[in-house]
């Protein structure tokens, strides 16, 4: 990360700002197709996602396109202009949009990533923003010395670090109605479930795609099905790199990170007693 001298104009500060959360957020949202905006609100502001959405209307399966187009609404807000005139002002808007926040130094996914973080700091705040970093800066060793503590840090180019991925297989009866597809989950949670777990296994998210391709996975509604239904949680986890390849899950426990937070990537009952792929997974007696 880079220090940026910080100027006084509201607008490259507020730049800085996105920038900050788009570092923080860029490794649970990358690579993936859908509920990208839904995603970042849930880990910006977790507390009031679910209001925040209903109001918005946005969806855990929009694309990235829907997400994007929600722009245009946040425009209406500002622009008052007879109808055959409005697609000539969004495009002017989006200009001096791009201008001012310097897109030129994102390939084209993480440019529409970074816009639809963009998008998710206008919804929640400027306020609820800065506790989200405020959070997840709690270490002094993310914090450079030479930036006041009261000012978001800056950050010269996307993120490069990756997610790592954690397999489980548990009791359908574990899984709390907060445990959802595409929803932030804490490493307390993720302790528990370490915990109850048969199987587990702690890869690369490439290597996480080949297995889940190879398990027998059914389109149940989980919370229908019995509750020692064998049930696969695919989570992926920011700043785990020292999980990989765990094999005890007491170690596991120890080497997740203290402030970290997951995403789960997938829930489904596997098909009722069927092992196919489970070989690849570290097995609990």
């Amino acid at each position: 990360m880079s220090n940026k001298k910080l100027v006084s104009s509201p607008g490259q500060n507020l730049k800085t700002l996105y920038e900050q959360v788009f570092e923080k957020v860029y490794p649970h949202i990358n690579g993936h197709k859908k509920g990208i905006l839904f995603t970042v609100i849930h880990l910006i502001v977790p507390e009031n996602a679910q209001e925040i959405l209903s109001l918005s209307n946005i969806s855990d399966k929009a694309s990235v396109e829907e997400d994007l187009s929600i722009l245009s609404d946040i425009i209406d807000i500002f622009v008052s202009t007879p109808n055959g005139k409005k697609q000539q002002i969004t495009a002017q808007f989006q200009e001096v949009f791009n201008n001012l926040l310097d897109l030129s130094k994102y390939e084209n996914n993480d440019l529409k990533l970074f816009q639809i973080v963009v998008i998710g700091c206008l919804i929640v705040g400027v306020s609820a923003c800065l506790s989200f970093l405020r959070k997840a800066q709690q270490s002094p060793k993310n914090i450079p010395s030479n930036i006041p503590s009261n000012i978001p840090l800056g950050n010269s180019s996307p993120p490069q670090k990756n997610p790592q991925s954690l397999c489980l297989v548990v009791p359908a009866s574990v899984l709390g109605g907060n445990i959802k597809e595409n929803y932030p989950i804490n490493i307390s949670e993720i302790g528990k479930l370490i915990d109850n777990s048969a199987y587990f296994l702690c890869i690369e998210p490439a290597q996480a795609d080949t297995i889940q391709n190879q398990l027998e996975l059914t389109e149940e509604n989980i919370t229908n099905v019995s509750e020692q239904r064998e049930v696969y949680i695919r989570i992926n986890i920011a700043d785990a790199e020292e999980i990989i390849g765990k094999k005890f899950p007491y170690i596991l426990k120890r080497y997740l990170p203290a402030n970290g937070i997951g995403v789960v990537r997938k829930i489904a009952c596997l098909k009722y007693l069927s092992v196919s792929g489970l070989d690849e997974f570290n097995r609990i007696f």
